[in-house]
């Protein structure tokens, strides 16, 4: 097999509806350059790795499957795959997502091949619900370049499904404070790259992102405190990492998370099972932004 110039990182769980669609979506690629799949199965409990493996079998010299023989969560399991590819570029794919453009992989490469500026390629994509088909959106980003700064400020909003970025750039050695932080390799990722570099955002959808209850995505909706704090913890862990200069980005992102925590408890009626949260809550929230939930106009507050 020749050195591929792009790797893609599919992650899997539990996947089995999903995963030949994932795969195919790659498969289906239209690119100038060769590209290697490594699937990095945490230890499901369906079929999703009997897949991984056929595929594994039928494309020899492209594919590669891989199961951790324990369950060591979505941290760990992104870590193992990343550090395994051989691409000068990595792209990564939830197992229960897809690709939605064959010159997705194409487009990204091009793009940062033709700037050094960026080190990090992302675009919208299609927001897809399972049983719920009214709230189906495209996903799209105001800006065409972003820097540390905006991530700091908006903390996680790309995708992993668009996600495409440079081998090499983070650190080869993660830090061990990630793993404080399970599920959010994400936005670490992204402000670890843009720590070197800027983003930029392709304005076309190349991508869906599949909503439905056995992705972590639904767990975090419905651990809405657990997630929020954890959420202001790694983002002064970031600021902190990234020197203390993003202390005022920061704050305003804990503001704002701290106003969706405090409209949440009230909008449920549930502030007086957490009283001591949703005080701190009241303390720090944003008073425009909480008007503007009142109304109804949650969407696009943020700046991405």
């Amino acid at each position: 097999m020749n050195i591929p110039a792009v790797s893609v990182c599919v992650f899997t769980y539990n996947y089995q509806s999903y995963l030949s669609e994932a795969i195919e979506s790659i498969l289906t690629q239209k690119t100038n350059f060769e590209i290697e799949i490594l699937i990095y199965d945490d230890c499901s409990t369906d079929t999703t790795f009997e897949i991984a493996l056929s595929y594994a079998e039928k494309y020899p010299e492209k594919v590669r499957a891989y199961q951790n023989p324990t369950n060591i969560g979505g941290t760990k399991n992104w870590i193992k795959a990343i550090q395994a590819c051989k691409g000068k570029y990595i792209a990564l794919l939830d197992g229960d997502d897809y690709f939605s453009d064959s010159l997705k992989l194409q487009t990204q490469f091009d793009t940062l091949e033709n700037n050094n500026k960026y080190v990090l390629c992302f675009h919208s994509v299609d927001e897809i619900y399972d049983d719920a088909l009214e709230l189906n959106k495209t996903v799209e980003f105001q800006h065409e370049t972003y820097t540390l700064s905006d991530f700091m400020l908006n903390g996680w909003f790309v995708r992993t499904s668009s996600t495409f970025f440079k081998n090499g750039v983070i650190p080869q050695t993660i830090p061990d404070w990630v793993h404080e932080y399970p599920y959010r390799f994400d936005t670490i990722l992204h402000v670890f790259l843009c720590m070197h570099g800027d983003a930029f955002n392709v304005k076309k959808s190349m991508s869906v992102w599949r909503k439905h209850k056995k992705g972590m995505s639904f767990w975090l909706m419905t651990n809405m405190i657990e997630n929020t704090q954890k959420k202001i913890l790694l983002s002064r862990k970031l600021n902190d990492f990234a020197g203390g200069q993003y202390k005022t980005e920061s704050g305003k992102f804990i503001s704002y998370e701290k106003t969706l925590l405090f409209f949440y408890l009230l909008r449920n009626f549930i502030f007086w099972k957490y009283p001591l949260v949703f005080i701190d809550s009241l303390l720090n929230m944003n008073l425009k932004l909480f008007l503007k939930l009142l109304k109804g106009k949650r969407h696009g507050i943020k700046n991405a």
